[in-house]
């Protein structure tokens, strides 16, 4: 009898796969994440599975949205980035791209990868380099084009077809765990990428010290659950790096680091109600400051170089 590799249920095709990065089945499980297995109930269960070679995180099976990715993104960009402050993250992008002309030496054609409302094109634009964007979602490439003139590619990174040695720097952050094929991903950016260009990543650390206790707080509690990823509900995380994973991958298309930060963040669970709410959140606090001890915290945050 043939296996069956894919079901369809909940919104969702759930497709059984291997590990991304090193092509073979995930063989520790993790626990699940989503509907019943979330103290919210938000989302749909999905099981949370690691590749024993190279650390990745990912769900098996991966449920792809039925409807495609309009089903998690298609929003209003003013409301899907109601909670960012619009003044720290043209901040952000001025710091970033400040960050980019020190590491190249000059200014020059840069792509910026899930867009957004555009900020980073907006000021990499004022600063005089050429810009360029990729947003699968139409109604964030409407609002981004629409306000910084740029050209947007309107599919996912891995399939839009950008010019070979095209580009001196690409950014892509807070987007890959968002992505279904971090290595297709990688694969087509570094292709994109001049020699000596730079790549700007910046995803979760999901073996930080902040998951790793939280698993164990999960299983004392008698729960299955995992606090990895997100797969069926916001924001959206279905590929979890470590920075064991996050070498590796980038290494496989001669990416080096230039810069490499693991920064412990700010605490991910809000205050709850009652006296175990207050309690998690007094402890997710003081995990969080104890992870910026070695690459312990919550977040990758790299310059890679083409060779």
């Amino acid at each position: 009898m043939a296996t069956i590799n894919k079901t369809t249920h909940d919104g969702y095709i759930w497709t059984k796969q291997d590990c991304p990065i090193c092509k073979i089945p995930p063989k520790q499980f993790l626990g699940t994440r989503g509907g019943r297995s979330h103290r919210e109930g938000l989302g749909v269960e999905a099981e949370i599975w690691a590749c024993e070679k190279c650390g990745l995180i990912f769900p098996n099976p991966m449920p792809f949205p039925e409807n495609g990715l309009g089903q998690h993104y298609d929003l209003d960009a003013d409301d899907y980035f109601q909670h960012h402050d619009k003044d720290e993250k043209i901040e952000n992008a001025r710091s970033l791209v400040q960050k980019a002309e020190e590491l190249l030496g000059r200014r020059g054609k840069i792509l910026d990868v899930g867009v957004g409302r555009g900020e980073i094109l907006l000021v990499a634009k004022e600063r005089g380099w050429d810009v360029s964007g990729v947003e699968p979602s139409e109604t964030f490439a409407d609002y981004a084009e629409k306000h910084t003139g740029a050209r947007i590619w309107r599919q996912p990174v891995e399939d839009a077809e950008l010019p070979d040695g095209e580009f001196d720097v690409i950014i892509l952050g807070a987007v890959l765990e968002h992505l279904y094929d971090p290595d297709k991903v990688i694969e087509n950016i570094a292709r994109a990428l001049k020699v000596g260009g730079l790549l700007y990543l910046d995803v979760p650390n999901e073996r930080g010290l902040y998951f790793r206790i939280g698993n164990v707080y999960q299983k004392l509690r008698g729960r299955k659950w995992t606090v990895n990823l997100a797969p069926t509900f916001t924001p959206f995380h279905v590929i979890g790096f470590s920075p064991k994973s996050l070498r590796l991958l980038l290494s496989k298309y001669s990416l080096s680091p230039a810069a490499w930060t693991v920064y412990a963040g700010t605490s991910l669970v809000p205050s709850g109600r009652g006296i175990i709410g207050f309690v998690e959140s007094v402890a997710s606090k003081l995990v969080t400051a104890l992870s910026s001890v070695g690459e312990n915290g919550t977040y990758i945050e790299t310059w890679a170089r083409k060779s």
